[in-house]
């Protein structure tokens, strides 16, 4: 008996197992041809709600188109001369850093010439004075 209960418990879970797993069937949409869902006739006069969301959707879109153009201008209006001023002052670092660049262009080869002229002369104060 002892033996006989294990496989009949996973018998008994292998008949459940399906069940557990049942679904409910989805409901195949209803026709509609619009973007409202709206059933025209069924209880109130879909045409009319129809044509009002269109004309809705329609002044939403030219409100909205109106008013980034609007915010758009008035931005543009208000922060001219800021944006005027901040050209005006990268145009005068560019001119800045170009002189700056000129000045240190130099450098590089003054530091070199110096470094080997220091060389050569130590070398040749070496030689020179010998034995000292």
């Amino acid at each position: 008996m002892r033996l006989k209960t294990p496989p009949l418990l996973i018998l008994l879970l292998l008949l459940l197992t399906p069940a557990s797993f049942a679904q409910m069937l989805a409901e195949s949409p209803k026709e509609q041809n619009n973007a409202y869902g709206i059933a025209p006739g069924r209880f109130y006069q879909g045409r009319l709600i129809l044509e009002l969301m269109e004309a809705a959707e329609a002044e939403i879109t030219a409100a909205a188109d109106e008013a980034y153009a609007e915010g758009y201008k008035a931005a543009a209006v208000r922060y001219a001369p800021e944006a005027a001023l901040y050209k005006a002052l990268a145009a005068d670092m560019e001119k800045t850093m170009e002189s700056e660049r000129k000045k240190s262009r130099f450098f590089w080869p003054a530091l070199g010439v110096s470094a080997g002229a220091s060389f050569v002369a130590g070398l040749l104060c070496s030689f020179l004075l010998p034995g000292r």
